[in-house]
């Protein structure tokens, strides 16, 4: 009885973990993440049932690898010992992420089934701190191509949408368990079922509608092969290619232009054949250029390169205003912690895993229509992040990305969604030029309005819309995980005190 009991629990969990990545870019079937969660709050509420913190591990592992397999076929030209450890680290991370999950079975059981929003939503921004961040899975994300159901997102992040559809898994569940409530209670789990469908698309049809145009875009899409940059001839092709883009790409009048990450090859800030042609290029057309480039900063021994980028301005003698990355993708580009304990670059680092150095400053640069920041790739998945750049005045985010590495693997379509839901976070439009594709525009709340198909160059126009007021959230930031906090611990404080009265009474 307990094998099949075992067997049961294991096909549960392992089809709801497949679901829930069925309810990610690029797959169409959103909609299963508003069941994904049911059978772990099934395993949760089960009497007696033992090694809950296991069951929900697994399931949290296997919802990670159904998620994130792709991440295995990387197109990333390393050594054979750089990849056995980058096989090892891939699978870690599976077993990292069921970890939360654990963690959130435990707390669940504790508090009770109507604190999981706010423990979920807890543990997803535990995830995104630190320099081993890894802030991809978010269960929010699944709802980024239906506009009105993130819209939530302005109030309080993607951890306010993810919140919202695990209230939706809880009350899905407690509408089909357990099987005995009366109707009555069925009744009443249905109306709060329409209720919180009814919220997010009531907020959407009261903020969202037309935007003024605010200028016109060009977004050079080179389509670059990742492994095309080394030799000289390709380089010069690259070069070559990046100019004619160019010059097609003003033909349509734009006031800004946008080429990806490291389109330039070497630094453009610095003399070189690049630099010179693109330059004179931008000062002879009168356009703005935004460009990802490769940075060096200070002088002799103190020297660090940088993945950054820069607006080339017309007349400009020299580039003064700099965006250098500040989150660096984890042993891809940078091994967390090496800068504060060296030793772990001796102990795991190979001659190919990446030694970027890391930005610090939230540097907002000037251009002819406003202010903008940078995201470089891996930066456009962080919350707060982005909020602290609008926050400081950015009125545009400009994304530059290279999602070359992924292929035609699930990861490229998710790496382009991921970035959407900071649109409607912030109340800014974005316009994100990606080597291979995708390249778009997105409007401020989080439509978006123009963009390409993987692997071919070509250059994407259109009129990019002004920007939205200050959102919530972006004039109170994570007030939603901090109220969620507050909410679990005065859960536990409650618990405490009705566990300390039974014992007086049984005493």
């Amino acid at each position: 009885m307990r094998s099949k009991t075992a067997l049961g629990k294991l096909l549960a969990l392992t089809g709801a973990a497949a679901g829930l990545a069925l309810a990610f870019a690029p797959f169409p079937f959103r909609f299963l993440a508003f069941g994904a969660l049911v059978p772990l709050f099934w395993l949760i509420d089960l009497p007696g049932t033992k090694r809950k913190f296991l069951w929900a591990w697994l399931f949290g592992g296997l919802a990670a690898g159904f998620h994130l397999w792709w991440i295995w076929f990387l197109i990333i030209p390393v050594e054979t010992v750089t990849r056995i450890l980058l096989n090892i680290g891939v699978t870690a991370l599976f077993a990292y992420l069921g970890v939360y999950v654990g963690v959130f079975a435990l707390a669940v059981r504790r508090l009770g089934l109507w604190f999981a929003p706010l423990v979920w939503v807890v543990l997803e921004f535990a995830r995104g701190q630190l320099q081993i961040a890894f802030p991809w899975t978010f269960i929010g994300y699944s709802m980024t191509p239906w506009t009105p159901f993130i819209q939530p997102a302005a109030l309080g992040g993607v951890y306010l949408v993810s919140g919202w559809v695990v209230l939706v898994n809880l009350l899905v569940y407690k509408l089909l368990f357990p099987w005995r409530q009366g109707l009555r209670s069925r009744a009443a789990y249905g109306i709060a079922l329409a209720v919180a469908f009814g919220l997010p698309l009531g907020y959407h049809f009261a903020t969202v509608g037309p935007l003024e145009r605010w200028f016109r875009v060009s977004i050079v899409q080179p389509n670059v092969s990742p492994f095309d940059k080394g030799d000289f001839d390709s380089r010069e092709q690259i070069r070559a290619d990046l100019l004619r883009l160019t010059r097609r790409a003003a033909v349509s009048g734009p006031e800004l232009i946008v080429y990806p990450e490291t389109a330039t090859l070497v630094d453009v800030t610095r003399p070189s054949n690049m630099s010179r042609d693109v330059r004179r290029l931008v000062d002879s057309l009168g356009i703005e250029v935004a460009t990802g480039t490769p940075l060096r900063h200070g002088k002799r021994e103190r020297v660090t390169w940088h993945n950054g980028a820069v607006v080339l301005k017309p007349g400009e003698d020299s580039v003064t205003q700099r965006h250098y990355k500040m989150r660096l993708v984890p042993f891809s580009e940078k091994i967390p912690y090496s800068d504060e304990v060296p030793l772990l670059r001796k102990m795991i680092g190979t001659a190919d895993m990446g030694n970027w150095d890391r930005g610090w400053a939230y540097n907002v640069l000037d251009w002819a229509k406003g202010k903008l920041s940078f995201l470089v790739c891996y930066e456009a998945i962080f919350p707060d992040l982005t909020r602290e750049f609008v926050r400081r005045g950015s009125d545009l985010l400009v994304v530059v990305t290279n999602d070359g590495w992924f292929g035609r693997l699930p990861g490229i379509h998710q790496h382009a969604e991921l970035a959407v839901m900071r649109t409607v976070e912030t109340g800014v439009p974005m316009v994100r030029s990606a080597n291979n594709g995708i390249s778009f525009i997105v409007d401020p709340f989080g439509r978006v309005l123009g963009k390409t198909r993987l692997f071919e160059q070509t250059v994407l126009e259109g009129d990019v819309p002004g920007p939205r007021k200050p959102t919530p959230y972006v004039r109170w930031g994570d007030w939603f995980v901090v109220l969620s906090c507050v909410g679990i611990v005065a859960g536990f404080a409650l618990r405490s005190v009705q566990r300390l009265g039974r014992k007086r009474k049984a005493a």
